[in-house]
């Protein structure tokens, strides 16, 4: 007996004695941390994924939006100054020694409608050789896309007693509406110079129409594709469903689509004429000295069968207020689903996950309208958490 108590002695003297009881009592301890590390990463997974599918699904979803209204912005009037500024030609005045228009060193083909108002140039010049201006540097905020701005333009009048070329009632975010007939030749330009129907007259107006013709044409394409692209922020729910494993494709991220969805509404509108007017050099404009302009007169929808033609496109007055609201942002929140753990415990009722962020989509102006007037393609877009 005595010596089971001398061996039980030593036995809890012995060093490996004294660490295997305090390590069988920790034990436990141990596999409960690791499983609680398991779960908490878990949870942690859950979490990054949602919110990378909520970023990326709003990103992708507002990039649809920005992409058309710096096509609509480009299409009002860097594209069409680029295109029609090529038709460089000057003019040949008809009388060399008395022609006011040749003391501005000389007109071009470009001049026959931005002096008319038909098409907008890049400042500063908004007088004579309008064509020549630089080009906005890459950085610049604003690109001064405006129409003509000339001594003398008021006077300059239409059949109807009416100026014939000012365009300020539609450089407004609410332009005036256009009125038919629109000039969209200078005549007392064609006076002075000879736009000889074939060599000259029928090209600048073919090209003319055929630049606006596409650039509406390429308008209403970019706004049909807007419009599906939209439809139900389907792009948002896509891509949220994408970028997770544990939600129904028709209900995911419901939640937040149904916050985002009014804002990716900006209606717009076309300004656009059917009855135009042409000028071309009268036949008694082939005298020396002499001068006369034939009025010609085109129906877009009679002439050319085709629809009328366009001018600009701009921003109606609900999507101004939408576009004000979303230089400020508009915060997303979405709810997500947490996976089951081994405590058999409901997170989800106590805690409510959700991740969160915030898409803005702004450009450099205050009121954040940068389709018209004015415009310029320079939306982006920002996610703040």
């Amino acid at each position: 007996m005595r010596l089971k108590r001398l061996s039980l002695f030593h036995a809890l003297h012995n060093r490996r004695a004294q660490l295997l009881l305090p390590a069988a009592l920790l034990l436990p301890i141990f596999v409960l941390v690791i499983y609680l590390l398991v779960e908490v990463t878990k949870v942690s997974i859950a979490k990054v994924r949602n919110q990378f599918a909520l970023d990326n699904a709003a990103y992708s979803q507002m990039s649809t939006v920005s992409l058309f209204l710096n096509a609509t912005a480009y299409l009002n009037g860097g594209l069409p100054f680029r295109v029609l500024s090529t038709y460089a030609d000057e003019l040949k005045p008809v009388d060399a020694t008395n022609n006011p228009y040749r003391g501005q060193g000389g007109w071009t083909v470009f001049d026959l409608f931005y002096q008319a108002g038909a098409v907008p140039s890049v400042g500063p010049d908004y007088d004579k050789n309008a064509h020549k201006n630089p080009a906005p540097s890459p950085a610049s905020t604003d690109w001064k896309i405006h129409y003509a701005q000339y001594s003398g333009i008021e006077e300059q009048k239409d059949d109807a007693g009416n100026p014939a070329y000012v365009r300020s009632g539609w450089e407004k975010e609410t332009p005036d509406a256009i009125k038919d007939p629109v000039w969209v030749m200078n005549r007392e330009m064609v006076e002075k110079h000879y736009i000889i129907a074939k060599e000259v007259g029928i090209p600048a107006i073919t090209a003319y129409l055929s630049t606006y013709v596409q650039l509406g044409d390429t308008f209403n394409l970019q706004k049909d594709l807007y419009k599906k692209l939209t439809r139900n922020a389907h792009i948002f729910r896509e891509g949220y469903y994408l970028n997770v494993d544990d939600c129904k494709k028709n209900e995911c991220a419901r939640q937040s689509a149904s916050r985002l969805l009014p804002f990716l509404n900006i209606p717009t509108k076309r300004q656009e004429a059917d009855d135009l007017v042409f000028h071309l050099s009268a036949a008694s404009n082939f005298g020396e000295g002499s001068g006369g302009a034939w009025k010609v007169p085109w129906k877009m929808t009679r002439d050319a069968n085709a629809d009328p033609l366009f001018f600009f496109a701009y921003v109606e007055p609900s999507g101004r207020s939408k576009l004000r609201t979303l230089k400020k942002g508009i915060s997303l929140k979405q709810n997500f689903k947490l996976p089951r753990n081994h405590f058999n415990i409901n997170l989800e009722s106590k805690y409510k996950p959700a991740v969160r962020n915030t898409i803005v989509m702004s450009c450099p102006r205050g009121n954040n309208n940068c389709v018209w007037p004015n415009p310029i393609p320079k939306y982006t877009i920002m996610l703040r958490p």
